[in-house]
């Protein structure tokens, strides 16, 4: 799967043209990240980093607490837990020596699936409207766009982005 990221101009409208595109609705998802740092100097969260995803609302069937690491944008480590409690337990256990809580952003998003794509049309806080889309390839993603119409395609992980806001 090919994954992009791009800043839409207005969640609505984004959502009535993926929809008369034929895509179905999937559902609605509410969930904080919550992002551990490298603990060094000079470092930039599109290389590494951790998250812990704590979901109020989704229709997956995953548990409310979802720690992932990715590396280059590769998920190296997916864990889920029964609570917040024993996923913070098992971070301090695992990986005190390599990260240290960061900072933390919430999304509220809404899933569609067209045909093999997955698109997901997000309200990131403190930031502007976003669309990821999962795509078997490079020129579906780029169609997509071009159809659903976007500002900017985002290059670097939302945590990286989240980081400059945050200022961390």
């Amino acid at each position: 799967m090919i994954v992009g990221r791009a800043i839409i101009p207005n969640i609505k409208e984004a959502r009535k043209k993926i929809e008369q595109l034929g895509a179905i609705f999937k559902g609605e998802y509410i969930y904080k990240d919550i992002i551990f740092i490298p603990d060094k100097n000079n470092f930039n969260l599109s290389d590494d980093y951790l998250k812990l995803r704590v979901y109020t609302e989704n229709n997956w069937p995953t548990k409310n607490f979802r720690l992932v690491r990715k590396i280059r944008g590769k998920s190296v480590l997916k864990q889920e837990f029964d609570s917040e409690k024993a996923s913070l337990k098992f971070i301090n256990d695992e990986f005190s020596a390599e990260f240290k809580r960061g900072f933390e952003f919430s999304r509220t998003g809404w899933q569609y699936d067209l045909k093999n794509n997955h698109i997901f049309v997000e309200d990131v806080e403190n930031f502007k409207p976003t669309i990821e889309i999962e795509s078997e390839s490079e020129p579906e993603l780029k169609s997509l766009f071009d159809q659903i119409g976007i500002v900017e395609k985002l290059t670097e992980s939302m945590p990286e982005i989240m980081k400059r806001i945050k200022i961390v």
